[in-house]
């Protein structure tokens, strides 16, 4: 009885990209395909697809996300903040066409942990830095209401004025449960739990470089990890 009321009393924050959704090939390869696009509109010819800097970019708010993808003095200054907003546009509906045709998949052993996760009696919360579109398509393709309590974007977030940043959704995530676990990929995923007065796990199979979750109270190597830790601590 006790673990149970030490379960329900802690709830645990999963971030989504890199975390629970397995976005390096099928979503990396929809941006580059709205970013080329992108170029086109605006009669610029698209400069070979960067990867690794989609990729680094990937978790960062949706604001920096588009302006940091793409190679850096490829677009004119004058029409960088028009670029961005089609940038997002387009790579929006790229991402989403990728997901609702089932080219981007959980890891394997998301929906089992959660599950596990779930029956312990976790409350589970989920947000992300994304765009509204994309992160409600994420939930809705890979129906994650199955496991989570609530869901929020960023955007929604400061839409509601509910918070301005990652630290801030948790803090709104969380209010009410005595204690909290953020569970994510990047190193600004620990920040902002750690500044939220929550323990971390970093998850080491998603995007984060060597090293960036150091400070991470524990540290996970593959989903199933999660449930071998003394998360209720």
């Amino acid at each position: 009885m006790e673990a149970l009321k030490l379960a329900r009393e802690t709830a645990l924050v999963f971030d989504t990209d890199g975390t629970l959704l397995d976005a390096r090939d099928a979503v990396v390869d929809a941006v580059a395909e709205g970013l080329a696009d992108t170029y086109r509109h605006f009669g610029l010819a698209p400069p070979p697809p960067d990867r690794g800097r989609i990729l680094a970019a990937i978790g960062l708010p949706a604001s920096r996300f588009f302006r940091e993808a793409r190679p850096a003095g490829a677009v004119p200054d004058e029409l960088t903040d028009r670029f961005a907003g089609e940038f997002e546009v387009r790579s929006t509906r790229a991402e989403i066409a990728a997901l609702r045709r089932g080219a981007v998949a959980l890891f394997p052993g998301v929906e089992e942990t959660l599950a596990h996760l779930a029956e312990r009696g976790h409350p589970l919360l989920l947000f992300s830095n994304a765009s509204a579109p994309y992160f409600d398509t994420v939930v809705e393709v890979h129906a994650l209401h199955r496991f989570f309590r609530r869901a929020l974007s960023l955007e929604e977030a400061v839409r509601r004025r509910a918070a301005r940043d990652k630290t801030g959704m948790v803090r709104h995530l969380v209010a009410g449960h005595p204690r909290a676990v953020v569970i994510g990929d990047r190193a600004h995923d620990v920040e902002a739990g750690r500044a939220a007065g929550a323990r971390t796990v970093g998850c080491l199979w998603g995007f984060g470089e060597p090293g960036e979750l150091s400070d991470a109270d524990w540290l996970a190597h593959e989903p199933s990890g999660l449930l071998a830790l003394p998360l209720t601590r």
